[in-house]
């Protein structure tokens, strides 16, 4: 196709594909500073990808009609995502709400115990990395352990050393093949299903999916480092309501458009920019569009069948790794009882085949007013599981995940009213260390720029807070370019002092380690 050597009339000054948060965070960014994005949305209802929501979830119960919004699944704002709080504050005004306490239930065979764990975490007079012993001086804590995990603390203080002296991604290392399981050896059962089920939950994955850097990255970035990282809060209602209608409400107050039902089917390089191809749903047809700049905001499939696309991205694609797509389920229960044990949200370990829960008739409005009709409860499970466990029949998942809340909970028995199951599609991103041949936000293509919970940029951030760091980094070249401020992106939580001083210590023993280690490696060659 020949190249338009005339600057079009028509040309946008940014153009952003895909309106999920990534997406709409950048967009709001261009926006407030006078620049106009066109998003392409290719839903042809809803912007917000993963937690744009569904169709409500309804039912009859006591002669009455109940309807109540579903999404992705719960999503909770942990104490490093001070960008994603800038954001909240910048466009939308949200009021959070803080998490009580998180419990930890343990199941093997039919002992199943339960320990308000979030607390206990955050508040220990031990300082960072050591502050998960603060459990020992627990009473109930006694009660999930054995004389022989004390077998294991050896075991176990070495990967918190270890953990805290390799930071993963700012040395740019995926130890790819390397999984999370070759963290635990010498680790006892109860131990290790405590952590397997902390690395599950924080990197939404099966354990066989989850590598040990991700697992090391996550534990750093979530709770190993400083206290404050583990203090999770909610929106104050689902998803949809809260965070992505009043930033797309926002947007369209900034002059922002988006285009729904259009998806980028190729780019092609111009003198001023790029020629974005699109199909067009709505009006049943393909389109071109002229932009001066790019910012993709799309899961890695999309971006790689994008960029694949077109002749002038193909190339430069096909020398990139981008990680894979995983699925997940969640399940929603409805009682007429509710439980009055304490923590609003919690983790599965052990025998139990979903993985967290979440009290919603103690976070959302829909579920409270339920609880406030009824007097009961309503709880929501994801199951990070492999295929054979997601593709269950619903009737199969709900009977599992009610044995188990009933396991837990034996207070609800004879209350069950209603059970739900969500199967989410592959669209949630594997959680690989961005390494050289990642894609970064700075992409290898001029004038066109990435952002998303996959994008590699230096931060250890992850999912949320990730896309919002990439997105306002995306939108600061942007703005770069232009002439426009940059906004700026706030640290993450520093390691607390001891944690600090522990981790630089570990990571001068690797570096001394590192010579002889190869010394050695070089010899057993040379040997053979």
């Amino acid at each position: 196709m020949t190249q338009q050597t005339t600057r079009p009339d028509d040309m946008f000054p940014v153009v952003i594909i895909g309106a999920g948060l990534a997406g709409l965070t950048a967009a709001l960014h261009l926006a407030e500073r006078g620049l106009t994005p066109l998003l392409l949305e290719a839903d042809q209802l809803d912007a917000g990808g993963r937690i744009s929501g569904g169709h409500p979830e309804i039912f009859e119960h006591d002669g009455r009609t109940w309807s109540f919004p579903t999404e992705h699944g719960m999503h909770a704002l942990w104490g490093g995502y001070h960008n994603m709080r800038a954001t909240l504050d910048r466009f939308v005004g949200v009021e959070l709400v803080p998490s009580p306490g998180e419990v930890w239930i343990n199941k093997w065979g039919y002992t199943v115990t339960r320990l308000e764990a979030g607390t206990a975490v955050r508040d220990s007079w031990l300082p960072a990395p050591f502050h998960y012993l603060q459990l020992l001086l627990r009473p109930r804590f006694w009660t999930t352990i054995s004389p022989l995990d004390f077998l294991a603390l050896p075991g176990y203080l070495f990967s918190v050393l270890l953990t805290a002296g390799f930071d993963p991604i700012r040395e740019k290392v995926a130890l790819d093949g390397l999984m999370m399981k070759d963290y635990f050896g010498g680790w006892t059962p109860n131990l290790k299903a405590t952590f397997v089920g902390l690395g599950k939950n924080l990197l939404a994955a099966p354990m066989e999916n989850i590598s040990f850097a991700g697992f090391v990255a996550a534990m750093r970035f979530y709770t190993l480092l400083n206290r404050e990282s583990w203090h999770p809060h909610f929106f104050p209602d689902h998803a949809h309501a809260a965070l992505i209608a009043p930033m797309i409400d926002k947007l369209k107050a900034l002059d922002g458009w988006i285009m729904y039902g259009t998806t980028a089917q190729s780019l092609e390089k111009t003198p001023y920019g790029w020629r974005v191809r699109v199909e067009d749903a709505a009006k049943g047809g393909m389109r071109t569009l002229e932009t001066e700049q790019v910012i993709l905001a799309l899961d890695p499939a999309a971006a790689k069948r994008l960029l694949t696309a077109g002749a002038d991205t193909a190339g430069e694609v096909e020398k990139l790794r981008l990680p894979g797509a995983l699925r997940s389920n969640t399940a929603r229960l409805w009682f007429t009882k509710t439980t009055h044990q304490p923590g609003a949200s919690g983790m599965l370990t052990g025998d139990f085949m979903f993985d967290n829960f979440f009290w919603l008739d103690q976070i959302q409005p829909a579920f409270r007013a339920w609880h406030e009709t009824t007097g009961g409860s309503a709880i929501e499970l994801h199951l990070y599981g492999t295929d054979r466990q997601l593709d269950q029949p619903d009737k199969f998942l709900i009977q599992h995940a009610l044995d188990e809340v009933l396991s837990a909970y034996p207070e609800l028995r004879g209350s069950f009213v209603h059970g739900a199951i969500r199967r989410n599609g592959l669209n949630h991103a594997e959680f690989r260390i961005p390494t050289a041949n990642s894609l970064h936000v700075r992409t290898p293509y001029p004038r066109l720029f990435a952002c998303g919970d996959w994008i590699g940029y230096p931060t250890p951030s992850f999912w949320m807070e990730r896309s919002c760091v990439t997105a306002i980094a995306a939108a600061n070249e942007v703005l770069t370019i232009f002439g426009c401020e940059p906004y700026p992106i706030i640290e993450p939580l520093k390691p607390e002092a001891f944690a600090r001083g522990v981790g630089a210590a570990v990571y001068g023993v690797r570096r001394l380690m590192n010579p002889l280690y190869q010394a050695l490696r070089g010899a057993r060659k040379r040997h053979r």
